[in-house]
């Protein structure tokens, strides 16, 4: 049986995508992972960038909580208050994680420190992604 994995945010627009590009690239292809919103907005543009410069793809067919909320998940993955507590609520079985990130939706600035925001966002869930992958998904990662 594959494992599922649902990462849960507030928009889904920043740090929802790039975490589940990650996970989706650290697990194997029985591994199904599912990014939602609580509140979806677009993929923010930077997003795409920043997770494009490292050749992983950011799912584009993007869900909301309620096209999920009855899926039984092992993993879930929050970056928000909001989202964790509806995670804690609403788990049947899943193990939740949640990293406590900046909001990447409020990131002003000139576009180079916005990207230099999003990048630092993207180091710190990438590291996060692989050590989930070697500690629960019994994954060898080569990391650069």
């Amino acid at each position: 049986m594959a494992l599922k994995i649902l990462v849960l945010s507030t928009t889904n627009s920043t740090l929802g995508p790039m975490a589940q590009g990650f996970l989706d690239y650290y697990s194997s292809k029985k591994t199904k992972v599912i990014s939602a919103g609580l509140k979806p907005l677009p993929i923010n543009e930077m997003t795409l960038k920043v997770m494009d410069s490292l050749g992983i793809p950011v799912e584009q067919s993007r869900k909301s909580f309620e096209d999920i909320e009855e899926i039984t998940f092992d993993y879930i993955f929050t970056f928000s208050r909001k989202a964790n507590d509806l995670a804690v609520k609403t788990a049947k079985r899943a193990q939740i994680f949640h990293l406590d990130m900046d909001n990447l939706d409020e990131v002003n600035g000139t576009n180079k420190e916005v990207k230099q925001a999003f990048k630092a966002s993207r180091k710190e869930l990438q590291n996060y992604c692989i050590e989930f992958a070697e500690n629960h998904l019994q994954k060898k990662i080569k990391k650069d």
